[in-house]
């Protein structure tokens, strides 16, 4: 009887053990909406393979476009991107992504920024 309180004991401090890691494993998102409403931090839970676009999505209300294999964020909290003038970015711990958000995959405690500013991108494609 002894044994099995024991292992239940230890049972059940491994599982508040290891809740309390698990907790523990977040990263960070910003929304920096230039001035349309006020910049945001949140929070959210991370999971192994979590991406950036998917860290997004669980905090704000997110719509996206998919050109071929490519998926564009378009407009997040109903902030819309406007081709040529205004569209979303983002970076990963202060540095420029260096791929889309749906194939960036984020590690432990990373701060994902998103930005809306001066769309770079789309005068490029149009030529």
């Amino acid at each position: 009887m002894k044994t099995i309180i024991k292992i239940s004991v230890v049972f059940i401090c491994l599982t508040v053990f290891c809740a309390a890691v698990c907790a523990s494993e977040k990263v960070k998102v910003g929304i920096d909406y230039n001035g349309v409403h006020e910049t945001r931090e949140a929070e959210t839970q991370w999971t192994e393979g979590v991406t950036a676009l998917e860290a997004l999505e669980s905090i704000a209300q997110v719509e996206s476009h998919q050109v071929k294999d490519y998926i564009f964020v378009t407009s997040i909290d109903g902030v819309k991107g406007k081709r040529g003038d205004k569209a979303w970015y983002y970076e990963i711990n202060g540095k420029r992504a260096d791929k889309l958000a749906f194939r960036r995959v984020l590690n432990k405690d990373d701060s994902t920024k998103w930005i809306y500013k001066k769309d770079v991108c789309s005068p490029k494609v149009d030529k």
